[in-house]
């Protein structure tokens, strides 16, 4: 005969507990997170709102890829975006001028997650985020990846990350090119922000996190990022030694500043290179808080497993209570400016 033990009603709710509330800036309907796993550093560290506009797509043309006599208008590209949003409204299923290649992190229903589409005339792909502040604090029905990340990132998600890949972007370029191998053989597409005209703005209050005891920032609740499109040569494969060894020996190299998942990588049509596709920093994805290595994917992935594990299930409360309050991941203390 089994036993089960539930946590009692009478029982006190900690209050030293980490706790987020959010709204849309300039509405009072208040949304609230209380959970143990929530850090400074994600919430709060990861969005540079100086980078993030320095960064917006022009309305200037802006290059076509390995085409230098071509330009593309950007306001064109943001006329084609804005359209998007009406359609998406619309809950259509397909666009007039997107072909979608990724939707499962996208919730048709409450219109909130990650949607990945490729403009149908031009050589672009576009990375739409939408959050809002009752999505923001509802990371378990998001599935399970992003549950995975929430646990293991300190509260983590997509929207978050999408910040670093712009600043992760100009970071690898430099390191790069300090390589005589790599600088020859890598390449990482161009890449924008957009925010929309009608600008969405959250506002995220954090109690019992970090250093102070109450902070706020403010983050956009729709935003895109628009990179070149890559004309693909060859598929790189796990089954392949020498593309296994490849892509490691580029993640070592960064310290793991990148995701080392098979599907990251292309080889470029024509030029050759390696190109990085998706420059997400991978430590702010999954909480590293110290410099990684691998040499095998295996033993990757069963690290990841074991992190995932002892983050979810064993973590007392000396451990708990040092990531409430010192978040810092290994990147904040080598390199501050990229995240």
């Amino acid at each position: 005969m089994g036993t089960s033990i539930a946590r009692s009603k009478f029982r006190k709710v900690d209050s030293s507990l980490p706790c987020i509330k959010t709204r849309f800036v300039g509405n009072n309907n208040y949304y609230s997170l209380t959970n143990s796993h929530l850090e400074e550093y994600p919430i709060f560290k990861i969005f540079d709102k100086d980078f993030f506009f320095d960064n917006l797509l022009p309305n200037q043309p802006i290059p076509v890829r390995n085409h230098s006599d071509q330009m593309v208008d950007g306001a064109q590209l943001k006329t084609l975006i804005e359209e998007l949003l009406v359609e998406i409204k619309q809950k259509k299923k397909t666009f007039t001028h997107f072909i979608v290649l990724q939707n499962k992190d996208f919730n048709e229903k409450k219109q909130w997650g990650l949607m990945v589409l490729k403009f149908k005339d031009y050589p672009y792909v576009l990375k739409l985020f939408i959050e809002t502040p009752e999505s923001f604090v509802r990371p378990f029905d998001k599935g399970f990846e992003p549950i995975f990340f929430f646990l293991m990132g300190g509260g983590v998600n997509r929207h978050l990350t999408g910040f670093t890949r712009i600043k992760n972007a100009h970071y690898l370029r430099d390191l790069l090119k300090t390589d005589a191998y790599w600088s020859q053989h890598i390449d990482i597409p161009n890449k924008w922000f957009w925010l929309p005209k009608q600008e969405s703005w959250i506002e995220i209050v954090g109690y019992n996190i970090g250093s102070q005891p109450i902070q706020t920032i403010q983050i956009p609740g729709t935003y895109a990022i628009i990179a070149d499109a890559i004309c693909e040569k060859d598929k790189l494969s796990l089954w392949q030694k020498d593309h296994r060894q490849m892509a490691l020996n580029l993640c070592n190299f960064t310290d793991l500043y990148i995701d080392p998942h098979i599907k990251n990588f292309m080889i470029e049509d024509k030029t050759n290179l390696l190109v990085i596709v998706d420059t997400e920093h991978f430590p702010s994805v999954v909480g590293f808080k110290q410099v990684k290595h691998y040499h095998s994917y295996s033993r990757w992935f069963s690290s990841l497993v074991a992190k995932c594990t002892r983050d979810i299930y064993f973590r007392d409360k000396t451990t708990r209570r040092k990531a409430q309050y010192d978040s810092q991941l290994y990147i904040t203390q080598h390199h501050i400016k990229v995240c």
